[in-house]
């Protein structure tokens, strides 16, 4: 039955529309690589998916429809011939071979081979350092069929090209009659050569659940069979709740080069015999050694193009572990470091999240990625996580599964072995492995510490004003070391530096706390640096600081002033009881200020008017008159107390998920923050273990000047109840 152009677009859309669906993410690399004739195309074969979906791409990209070889088993009744009519060629065709070469010669179709045989679940492919693929209960070397096939494309357009060049007219017209192929197909065969392109198709994330297509076919199916229930859950999985998928095209692998290696092969050229039994052909063509060196080149090719994602990463540092239970934050670190460096190599295939800021890795906020992959592990019964550790199962990872339900059993084993052929990946990760882990933290938070520098001097240079900002040492961001066991880290004010809250880190720096002064970007620099920040890039200063203290002290309490307590509070409600305590002076709940109601109708206002680029009647900054003249800004951007009333609203909404100890300082006069927003972050707050602390003062700025001393006092005494 003839292949159906209809029935294959018709299909292949309808499968594209479920993805689509589904939110599934499908991006095409190296293009260029897929050429405008028709090729022989070696794909890695994990789902049932890629029958039907990659036929599809090359349709879309080149035109041509693709004939695919397919196991025998899915021929036979009305399905065998849909899959006919998709063009699948069953591997038990007596004509197949005269079908694809047929097809390579003319150059109407393409052709599609999964050459390692079959669905490859357990992603098993390198075994004692060679190509090994499971097949009927053994393992084997992967087949050179497709290799053997290419080889022989190329061998049959050869001796045309040279009947063709002899005039050899009979000869010429006996072997199209052969492949049932016209005197008009002649020019094809000539002017092309046969190429193979090699693809990689690889899936993230790949996990194995219940879902609306596994459950639909219970209802109809008294009894699932193993194997389809395996197959619903995985890739019913995929099309249901979105999978990213990226395809990667090698660079054409021309076959003429391979079967000019062979003498013999170039003398069976020149014979006399036209070879139109196959028969005859695989006895007297000697390909054996070339088939297996075109083999192991596409094979090579295809599993270089695997696309690098984090949950490889998990996996591999998960299962090489050489203990059984490891703490998370050594996991994470392990997890960032690794690919920090795998992003240096290249060329390289990784997922576009690997590309991203992995900071995110680090700072223990909800991170799905990481969720996900602990959850389908846990759901796995491979491991369970307590008091922040991760205690693998030992049973179950030594356990041998079936190979049909290995995705449902054990993900994490899939997913490893998938990148076990990039020996430089492992190479690399294998170091990190090695690596003790206090070596991994000095590494961070010397990382951090540069950056976070880095950042501030790169700032100042861009945005410093001359006669108008503060000197460097004011907006540095510092760190005073005095104990590997317990730390704080100091979070300043808006408007302000690290110089603002220096006087209680040398308090408690003298009292045996190592501490960390961060810089809030925008900050130590000018109101125009300032005026283009948002929250969200304090927040992340904030985080920076965090990587950088979880990585120097055992325990550590956060702590922050005016907008850095609003920070400090929100990390609390975010990250929990990785931190010992939070202490709260004088956050911004309400502010004093009537102009800060209308910032945000000034900030939109502002943006209207530069979007139609009219400058007069822009109102950016309001003139400030700080308490600190030698730290604080003169000017006060706008779009900044825009930006701070966000946070403020954010930071109100998670008062009630902080569940650690808290301290709330509050000025009983302050002039900035209404003083009702102590006691009401006090009664908001989450956690019973709280305390509201009132600082009878004027001023705002209470962690420096008279009222410094005391502050610091009560703090150090919340401080000593919690570490001590």
């Amino acid at each position: 039955m003839p292949i159906s152009k209809f029935f294959s677009k018709t299909a292949a859309k309808l499968l594209e529309g479920i993805f689509n669906a589904s939110g599934a993410d499908i991006r095409i690399h190296n293009r260029d690589n897929i050429p405008d004739q028709s090729a022989l195309y070696v794909i890695n074969h994990f789902t049932r998916i890629e029958t039907t979906f990659l036929p599809y791409i090359l349709y879309k990209h080149t035109g041509k429809l693709a004939l695919s070889l397919a196991d025998h088993s899915f021929f036979g009744g009305t399905f065998g011939k849909i899959m006919e009519k998709l063009g699948g060629v069953s591997t038990k065709d007596p004509e197949r071979n005269k079908i694809l070469i047929r097809a390579l010669l003319k150059g109407d179709m393409s052709v599609i081979i999964f050459p390692e045989g079959q669905m490859l679940k357990d992603k098993k492919l390198i075994e004692k350092g060679k190509y090994m693929v499971y097949n009927t209960g053994i393992r084997r070397p992967p087949h050179t069929g497709a290799a053997r096939l290419a080889l022989q494309t190329q061998f049959y357009r050869e001796k045309i090209r040279l009947l063709h060049e002899n005039n050899k007219t009979e000869d010429i017209t006996e072997l199209l009659k052969f492949f049932d192929l016209k005197k008009e197909d002649l020019n094809d065969i000539l002017k092309n050569s046969t190429i193979i392109i090699p693809a990689n198709v690889t899936y993230f994330p790949i996990r194995a659940k219940n879902n609306a297509i596994n459950k639909l076919a219970g209802k109809f199916l008294k009894k699932i069979p193993e194997r389809l229930e395996e197959e619903l859950q995985v890739e019913g999985t995929m099309l249901v709740e979105g999978v990213s998928i990226d395809i990667n095209f090698g660079k054409p692998i021309l076959v003429k080069d391979y079967i000019n290696k062979s003498k013999n092969a170039v003398k069976m050229i020149s014979a006399s015999r036209l070879f139109t039994d196959f028969k005859e052909l695989n006895s007297a063509l000697p390909l054996r050694k070339i088939s297996v060196d075109l083999m192991h080149k596409y094979m090579d090719s295809i599993y270089e193009m695997t696309t690098i994602n984090h949950d490889h990463i998990f996996s591999y540092i998960l299962i090489m572990s050489p203990r059984n239970k490891i703490r998370e934050t050594v996991f994470k670190n392990k997890v960032f470091l690794a690919i920090e460096e795998i992003k240096k190599r290249k060329p390289l295939y990784c997922n576009p999240l690997m590309m991203k800021n992995q900071f995110h890795m680090l700072t223990d906020d909800e991170y799905k990625i990481y969720d996900s992959f602990i959850d389908a592990a846990k759901s796995d019964q491979l491991i369970e996580i307590k008091d922040g550790y991760i205690i693998k199962n030992k049973k179950r990872f030594n356990k041998q599964y079936k190979f049909h339900t290995i995705r449902k059993d054990n993900i994490v084993e899939v997913i490893k072995n998938e990148i076990e052929p990039l020996k430089g990946i492992l190479k690399t990760m294998r170091k990190i492995m090695l690596r003790p882990p206090f070596l991994d933290r000095r590494r961070i938070r010397k990382m951090f510490i540069e950056l976070d520098n880095n950042m501030f001097k790169q700032d100042y240079k861009k945005y410093a004003i001359p006669e108008e900002s503060k000197p460097m040492n004011i907006g540095r961001p510092f760190m005073l070391k005095r104990s590997k066991k317990r730390g704080v880290i100091l979070i300043h004010g808006y408007l302000a530096a690290p110089e603002e809250i220096r006087i209680l880190a040398d308090f408690l720096a003298g009292n045996g706390y190592t501490v960390y002064g961060a810089r809030l970007r925008g900050h130590g620099t000018s109101p125009e640096d300032l005026a283009k920040r948002e929250w969200i890039d304090w927040y992340h200063s904030v985080n920076r600081a965090y990587i950088i203290m979880e990585n120097s002290v055992k325990e550590f309490a956060i702590i922050g002033f005016s907008t850095g307590a609003g920070l400090a509070l929100l990390q609390a409600s975010n990250k929990g009881n990785k931190f010992k305590c939070v202490v709260s002076i004088n956050a911004p709940l309400h502010l004093q200020n009537i102009t800060s109601h209308f910032t945000s109708a000034v900030a939109a206002w502002n943006k209207l008017l530069k979007k139609i680029n009219l400058e007069k009647g822009k109102f950016e900054y309001v003139t400030n008159t700080p308490e600190n003249p030698h730290i604080n800004y003169f000017r006060n951007p706008l779009s900044g107390v825009n930006e701070l009333g966000k946070l403020m609203n954010i930071v109100e909404d998670n008062l009630n998920k902080i569940e650690i100890p808290a301290l709330i300082i509050q000025g009983s006069n302050d002039p900035v923050v209404n003083p009702v927003s102590g006691p009401e972050i006090f009664d908001k707050i989450g956690t019973e273990e709280k305390e509201l602390h009132r600082i009878y003062s004027n001023r705002h700025g209470i962690v420096r000047g008279d009222e410094a001393e005391k502050v610091s006092q009560v703090i150090l005494n919340f401080l000593n109840n919690r570490f001590f």
